[in-house]
């Protein structure tokens, strides 16, 4: 057998075990949650191959960066096409995919803003203090890492192919690190529309605004004062303020209406709600759906 043919037979074989994959499927929110193990989620990792030590305690590989779950939610009567829009949320310190679900309600508020996209959420560090992105800090990994994602969500929906069109990322705490490598270099770039950190601009700042400054339709910042974020986020805002990049500067309190929000540009969003609230207190996640105005309703699809 000749080099070429046995290497054409590996790739086969490689192709076929994605789809041995199991994936589990279950009604959830109003809509359909697809559960799966994916080869290009961030972890494991080799940046954590020896797990991760912070504040005098270990957190040990096996139990916090070997699980590659990705969670994908496809609202009932999502409207198929040859391509997708999809919101990829990253998540904090202390969480997993399950506590993503259950505590946030991502899928419920994507389902009551109506919008036409399917919604994915990999797993970080699981339940530990950590903001490593694992294998999606990579050059190009996000752009396998949504091939992988859209392979999944297109054969559940009986299509031959489901690319992205426009992609958010989404990000709560330390879900930051990892989107500013994706904005850098994941190799989507130009697919990204929307930029959302709830509370979580810790760091990372020169990537951030590079992204603005090339061009970024809309970043939105959601800060509160005591969630760690409120220096850096004015550090940004000093920053494009010197650069004369203009951003718009909203607020909300609890038990009142939220903002209007424009539909491009940097928004800094300052809130006296809690670290843990800022993403389903008041529905914020959907709001900022509803804003999309690029982001078709399904029944205008």
């Amino acid at each position: 057998m000749s080099r070429s043919t046995l290497f054409s037979l590996l790739l086969m074989v490689a192709a076929g075990s994605l789809w041995a994959q199991p994936v589990r499927v279950e009604p959830y929110a109003g809509g359909t949650l697809l559960k799966t193990a994916l080869s290009t989620a961030p972890f494991p990792a080799p940046s954590r191959a020896e797990g991760h030590d912070y504040d005098g305690q270990h957190y040990s590989r096996a139990g916090h960066y070997q699980d590659s779950t990705v969670a994908i939610f496809i609202p009932a009567g999502f409207e198929r096409g040859d391509s997708a829009d999809y919101i990829v949320h990253f998540h904090g310190w202390w969480n997993s995919v399950d506590s993503v679900l259950q505590t946030f309600e991502l899928p419920e508020q994507l389902t009551a803003a109506g919008k036409n996209a399917i919604l994915v959420i990999p797993q970080g560090p699981r339940q530990a203090p950590d903001s490593n992105g694992g294998k999606l800090e990579d050059a190009g990994a996000f752009a396998a890492f949504m091939q992988e994602v859209s392979r999944v969500a297109a054969r559940h929906l009986h299509l031959r192919s489901l690319p992205p069109r426009h992609l958010i990322l989404s990000g709560h705490s330390g879900g930051y690190r990892v989107m500013s490598y994706l904005l850098q270099q994941g190799g989507l770039t130009e697919r990204i529309r929307e930029v959302w950190l709830f509370d979580g601009l810790y760091g990372q700042l020169e990537k951030y605004a590079m992204w603005v400054e090339r061009g970024g339709p809309r970043l939105v910042l959601l800060y509160t004062d005591e969630g760690g974020t409120l220096s850096t986020t004015r550090s940004l805002r000093s920053s494009l303020q010197a650069w004369a990049l203009p951003f718009t500067e909203v607020e909300s309190r609890r038990g009142e209406s939220l903002p209007a929000l424009p539909e491009s540009g940097t928004v800094f969003w300052h809130t006296d709600l809690g670290h843990n609230a800022v993403l389903h207190e008041q529905r914020q996640f959907a709001h900022l759906l509803r804003s999309c105005s690029w982001l078709l309703d399904q029944r205008e699809k």
